[in-house]
């Protein structure tokens, strides 16, 4: 019984908040800008989902290692979903500010593909 009313507390503050429009913003920012970051960067491709469940891929294993390891250094921990892939999955309160915190550090990121 705790947990069902626990539930209605919940879903009433999502509503009244409107959070579950303001994820749909935010994971379409995030969309896009991952978007640009393949596009410039190189390493970001297949970006797929929407709302609270977003994914990209990465070109290889050992980049998708580096990249990994240098958000995590960066205050970044994101989802590995397989060997090429990250999954993405935003709470109903982020926001765009925070995925442009992403954003930058991706876009920071020099990857040295070329390394064995």
């Amino acid at each position: 019984m705790v947990k069902l009313l626990n539930f209605g507390v919940t879903w009433k503050y999502i509503q009244k908040k409107n959070l579950l429009s303001y994820v749909m913003d935010t994971s379409t920012f995030l969309k896009i800008e991952l978007e640009r970051v393949g596009r410039e960067k190189g390493f970001v491709s297949n970006v797929r989902g929407y709302g609270t469940f977003i994914g990209f891929d990465t070109p290889s294993e050992d980049l998708a290692d580096n990249l990994q390891k240098y958000l995590h250094r960066s205050g970044i921990n994101l989802l590995r979903c397989g060997a090429l892939t990250f999954g993405l999955r935003p709470a109903l309160i982020l926001g765009p500010k925070q995925g442009a915190i992403l954003r930058d550090n991706l876009l920071y990121y020099a990857p040295n593909i070329y390394r064995h």
